[in-house]
C-alpha cells in the first residue's frame, strides 16, 4: 500500500537499515502491507518509525545518510513527545518530521505556513527572511517537493543562511512533511543528499495497535 493514503495497522519501535538489511527491512515492509524498496542507496541507510501524536497516527519512512544519527519520539507518562529525525547535526545537517494543518489549498502560501512552522518547531531559534523558491510535484503521486531558504537567528546572536527542500503530503487533516536543511554554505555539496532523503519520503496512516518487533531491520 504505497503513498500517502495507505494505512498500516501497527505500532511501531523504530529501525534503521544499511543497503545490506534490504531484505529483512523488505520483510518488515511487506508484514505491514506496505510497499517493499527496490534499493537502498550506496552510503544511504532507511528509517521506519511511528508517529503517535496527531489523529490519525503515522508510520513514516525515509532514506539518511549513513553516520548521521537517528532520533526517535521518547515516551513518557504523559504520553510521546518529540519528532522522528535524522543529522549530523554538529554540522547543521537535518532531516525532520513536521506534521501540520493540512487543511486549504495546497498554493505557496500553504507550503510556507506549513514550513515556516516546521523549521521554528524547536523554539530556542528564530528565522528571518524566509522564502520557497520552487515547488514541483514528486514523482510519488500526491506528494510535492518544495525548496526553501531562510536566516536563522541563533540564541548566541549569529544569523546562519540555511537552505532546504521538503517533502509534503497530506493524510486526512494533516500534513506531513520531512524537512531536509543544511546551512547555505554546504547546500551544494549536500543538495543531492538532501533531494534523495526528500524523495524517499512517504508517510502512512496507522488505524489499529498491533504490536510489531522491528529490531532485526536494521544494524
Amino acid at each position: 500500500l504505497a503513498g500517502s493514503g495507505a494505512t498500516a495497522a501497527v505500532t511501531l519501535g523504530g529501525a534503521s537499515a544499511g543497503a545490506t538489511d534490504l531484505k529483512k527491512f523488505n520483510a518488515k515492509l511487506s508484514s505491514l502491507g506496505l510497499t517493499e524498496l527496490g534499493e537502498i542507496p550506496g552510503g544511504f541507510s532507511a528509517v521506519l518509525e511511528s508517529y503517535s501524536q496527531t489523529t490519525p497516527k503515522l508510520l513514516v519512512q525515509f532514506f539518511y545518510p549513513n553516520g548521521w544519527l537517528v532520533v526517535k519520539p521518547s515516551q513518557n507518562t504523559n504520553g510521546e513527545a518529540g519528532t522522528v529525525s535524522a543529522g549530523d547535526y554538529g554540522k547543521g545537517d537535518s532531516a525532520s518530521l513536521f506534521v501540520g494543518d493540512g487543511a486549504g489549498a495546497k498554493d505557496k502560501s500553504f507550503y510556507q505556513k506549513l514550513i515556516v512552522a516546521g523549521v521554528s518547531q524547536r523554539g530556542d531559534n528564530q528565522y528571518q527572511n524566509f522564502e520557497i523558491t520552487k515547488i514541483k510535484a514528486a514523482p510519488t503521486k500526491d506528494y510535492a517537493l518544495v525548496d526553501f531558504e531562510y536566516e536563522l537567528l541563533t540564541g548566541a546572536g549569529f544569523v546562519v543562511e540555511r537552505k532546504g527542500v521538503a517533502s509534503v503530503t497530506t493524510i486526512g487533516s494533516t500534513a506531513p512533511a520531512l524537512l531536509t536543511v543544511t546551512t547555505a554554505a554546504r547546500f551544494k555539496k549536500l543538495e543531492p543528499a538532501l533531494r534523495t532523503i526528500a524523495d524517499s519520503f512517504r508517510a502512512y496512516e496507522q488505524t489499529a495497535s498491533v504490536a510489531v518487533d522491528l529490531s532485526d531491520a536494521g544494524n
